[in-house]
């Protein structure tokens, strides 16, 4: 069965990783502009509640060197609701209308 992850990427760290000349970059014919990452999936959430990681991807020459992170993901957990009911809706005495 498929999960959702969610969460956020680091604009800045990402833009300074690529700007650092480091990082698997690559322009398809079409002018797409695309960046090479790693996802990391924690067996266990990180201290933060991360369940992941998302890593930039090094050129080969830099590849014995420390790659960034730059952002994170968490597991959707879809929220139980609390059914209500038609008393949930009687206080609409003081509307206007």
């Amino acid at each position: 069965m498929s999960q959702l992850l969610y969460g956020s990427l680091n604009y800045d760290a990402l833009l300074k990783a690529v700007k650092s000349g480091r990082v698997k970059v690559f322009k398809t014919e079409s002018g797409v502009r695309l960046i090479n990452i790693n996802v990391w999936v924690n067996d266990e959430p990180d201290k933060y509640d991360n369940d992941a990681s998302i890593q930039v991807q090094l050129k080969d020459e830099f590849k014995e060197e420390k790659a960034d992170y730059v952002g994170n993901l968490r597991k959707y957990v879809k929220k139980e609701l609390k059914e209500g009911s038609s008393e949930d809706f009687n206080d609409d005495d003081d509307l206007p209308f």
